[in-house]
């Protein structure tokens, strides 16, 4: 008999829990989709409007010469700009914005030093100017600038503006890479009837809420594709596969209509569009080449650094160890787009000399900060900077704040996080410090209790170490901590409270943190190892890479094509192999060409009689698998301790032969053939071996049924290499039946044998050779 407590216990139907089952099931299995998604495949990185970047907590970028770091902050609009926009902005004063890439962010130097910064102050110091009205009431110029991003991610993302419309001047930067870049996003094509036409659209509200998930663009581009592909709408429509991708994906004429169309929008919003090329070699002349003339307003800074800047040499206003523009490329890139714009706005010119003071009030500004002007490359007169010197504490004080206003801003939330992360146990305690770490910020906290007053606290250099899962030694990641720029360092109450972000790493597997006396790399005061992201699939999936790629490497390589590169089969697995490996050997394209034994059980195949796979290598820097869908297989790249590993399962059915090779390009990079199931060729070989062939010439040929058997004993290469047509003649109707010797032979015991099967109607001759395509036949025999 049940109890009273089962009595009044609540009951939840069966019904209830399976649906909630079903549903926490959905939930798991679609994330484990989306993230495979975003390691399988980078076709979808930028289908979204690109994200809202918030990141009230710090990054650290480093400068590439000086070896130091600086705080990347994004404002509410996700630009790299340490200041947000207001409202009450928008409803007055001009809006400039800029377009681009990673000249145009700007994340190797301090953001005071950008052009975008520079070219703010410059404009908003002619505002007294009584011929400026366009100005008076104050110019706010936005960088929308993205790393890694092309002119298809860029026009999308001033789409997604809410306030476009007033954006009185729309300025795309242009670099050399952006025509690769547009092509490699695939975000725009060309249809049929030349329309510029968007690969994956958004078709209503709910949609903008899964934009951040790539599962919503995949599932877009199937129903695009099921839906019939290109159509004529010019936000929709999706390619229909990847030889159709190729015939309308012209880059060149692409990367035009984009350009175009965003003119057109910005146009139409009574605004003006500009295209600014790079000082940087070639830039002008590649945009003018793949461009028609005339269809954009251009402002060519290689012309203008020639002009402002005497003996101008590119190489002298870029960083020494980066391809991108330094912070006096970025001052001289703010005065020419002063100028362009005092042109545009009809303003009688101001003189070099008030030019010169407002860069020099700007600067000056922040000449006591960690940062340039002091041990980078100066330039000389006239664009020299001044020494520090005496400044109204009063213009200082509004240039920084406007400027840095989100520094500021977060120097209150950075130390309530800290106090956060406190809370908890330290991890290690030595030397008189705490260290507290967490996960959750992506942060280290060290705190000394009772530290030195008289500024001996910290008395060495701390440091911090990170050693990456699957890594086999320690990175080092120091810092200077207590650079006034990062603002890591603080003193709360008696203590002292250092704080150093990790930044959003691949899984760590441990960090280590401790203080070096004096200098580093001196003697260490004290260190101490602690686990940080402790993630136990991640070490599992580590290790069993590691073991499978020792069952293949113990396994006898077929072929050794290329350096160290290696293939290897083991039952239906296929692997390339290579110790020690980096990127560049990974450079190009993969391709795997499959051929099967019989045609007839392997099909579709490619016209060439063989089933195609390709990768691209996009291969992290960590240990963390890459997989890549085929038609009929899959790729799966790993790269663990030094070593890659590619490896793919074979076809259900029978391959018979395997030509495989890496291209960069056009260019081949190696290319082997080998064969695996050869006994057809063997048992056809035996069957006629010892007969007198129907005809002669470089092969023999013979006819066994509805077999056409082709055997050369010994043979080569060479005799191989050109193509083998075939002709079969019954009556009027005759049948074409040419064929690579690959998708029909082996090479087998020093003889190459080929089987090519006949049409089943009855013939009446037959005809074959070898010929090489446009140059015309090199032997032919009639049966």
């Amino acid at each position: 008999m049940p109890t009273s407590r089962t009595k009044n216990a609540p009951r939840i139907p069966t019904g209830v829990w399976n649906g909630l089952l079903v549903v926490l099931s959905l939930i798991a299995g679609l994330a484990v989709c989306e993230v495979a998604l975003r390691l399988a495949d980078t076709r979808y990185e930028q289908a979204a409007e690109p994200p809202l970047r918030q990141y009230r907590w710090p990054n650290m970028g480093p400068h590439p010469d000086a070896g130091t770091e600086h705080e990347v902050l994004y404002n509410h609009f996700g630009n790299r700009q340490h200041r947000d926009f207001s409202e009450r902005d928008f409803r007055n004063g001009m809006h400039v914005a800029f377009f681009g890439d990673s000249f145009t962010e700007g994340l190797e130097v301090p953001v005071q030093y950008t052009f975008v910064e520079v070219l703010d102050h410059l404009l908003n110091a002619q505002k007294g100017r009584a011929d400026a009205p366009a100005v008076r009431a104050g110019v706010h110029v936005h960088n929308f600038g993205m790393f890694g991003t092309g002119p298809g991610s860029q026009y999308l993302r001033y789409r997604g503006f809410p306030h476009k419309d007033r954006l009185r001047h729309v300025f795309y930067v242009h670099c050399d890479n952006d025509f690769d870049d547009l092509r490699h996003a695939g975000l725009y094509a060309l249809n049929a009837a030349g329309e510029l036409v968007r690969r994956m659209r958004r078709t209503s509200t709910w949609i903008r809420f899964l934009s951040g998930f790539r599962l919503t663009y995949l599932a877009l581009d199937v129903w695009q594709r099921l839906a019939g592909g290109l159509a004529g709408d010019p936000d929709g429509g999706d390619l229909a596969g990847e030889e159709h991708d190729e015939a309308v994906h012209d880059g060149d004429v692409v990367f035009e209509a984009v350009l175009s169309r965003w003119r057109d929008e910005v146009e139409a919003n009574g605004s003006a569009f500009h295209v600014v090329l790079l000082p940087v070699p070639g830039t002008a002349t590649q945009f003018h080449r793949k461009t028609r003339s005339g269809l954009f307003d251009v402002l060519d800074l290689g012309d203008c650094f020639e002009q402002e800047i005497p003996g101008f040499v590119w190489k002298d206003w870029r960083f020494r160890s980066d391809t991108h523009w330094n912070e006096a490329a970025h001052m001289v890139a703010a005065h020419c787009l002063y100028r362009f714009l005092e042109r545009r706005w009809g303003l009688a010119r101001a003189p070099d000399e008030a030019l010169a003071q407002a860069r020099h009030d700007y600067y000056r500004a922040f000449a006591d900060d960690a940062g340039w002007p002091g041990h980078r490359f100066m330039p000389s007169d006239p664009w020299a900077l001044p020494a520090p010197g005496p400044l109204d504490p009063a213009a200082t004080a509004r240039i920084r704040a406007k400027h840095l206003a989100l520094k500021t801003e977060g120097e209150g939330q950075r130390r309530r996080i800290a106090r956060e992360v406190r809370q908890a146990e330290p991890l290690v305690r030595k030397g008189g410090w705490a260290v507290y770490a967490s996960r959750r910020h992506r942060m280290v906290v060290y705190v000394k209790s009772s530290c030195d007053k008289g500024g001996n606290d910290p008395a060495g250099r701390l440091f911090l170490h990170a050693l990456a899962l699957g890594k086999g030694r320690t990175q080092p990641d120091w810092t200077e901590l207590l650079l006034e720029g990062v603002a890591a360092f603080w003193r709360d109450g008696r203590d002292c409270v250092v704080v150093r972000p990790v930044g959003r790493y691949s899984p760590i597997a441990k960090l280590r943190a401790g203080e070096w006396r004096g200098r580093p790399g001196g003697a260490v005061l004290w260190e101490a190892e602690f686990p940080f992201d402790p993630d136990q699939r991640e070490v599992a999936a580590t290790a069993a890479y590691r073991r499978e790629y020792e069952t293949f490497a113990q396994r006898r390589a077929r072929v050794r094509p290329h350096g160290n590169w290696s293939v290897h089969l083991l039952d239906n697995a296929f692997a390339f192999l290579k110790e020690p490996c980096d990127a560049g050997d990974l450079r190009g394209r993969f391709f795997l060409h499959m051929y099967p034994v019989d045609p007839a059980d392997a099909a579709p195949l490619s016209p060439g009689g063989f089933a195609a796979t390709y990768w691209r290598p996009q291969l992290p820097s960590l240990p963390r698998p890459v997989l890549w869908s085929g038609k009929y297989s899959r790729f799966v790249a790993v790269r663990v301790d030094g070593k890659c590993m590619l490896k793919t399962t074979l076809p259900p059915w029978v391959v018979a032969t395997i030509s495989a090779g890496q291209k960069n390009g056009e260019a081949m990079l190696w290319e082997t053939t080998f064969h695996l199931n050869v006994e057809r060729h063997r048992r056809a070989w035996a069957a006629v071996r010892g007969r007198a062939p129907l005809a002669r010439n470089v092969f023999d040929i013979h006819r066994r049924g509805r077999d056409l058997i082709y055997v050369r004993d010994p043979c080569d290469e060479g005799d191989i290499a050109a193509r083998f047509f075939l002709q079969a003649y019954a009556g009027a109707a005759w049948a074409n039946l040419d064929f690579d010797f690959y998708a029909r032979g082996v090479v087998t015991d020093g003889r190459c044998v080929a089987v090519a099967r006949l049409p089943e109607q009855d013939i009446d001759r037959i005809r074959t050779g070898q010929f090489v395509p446009g140059e015309g036949e090199l032997w032919s025999v009639e049966l």
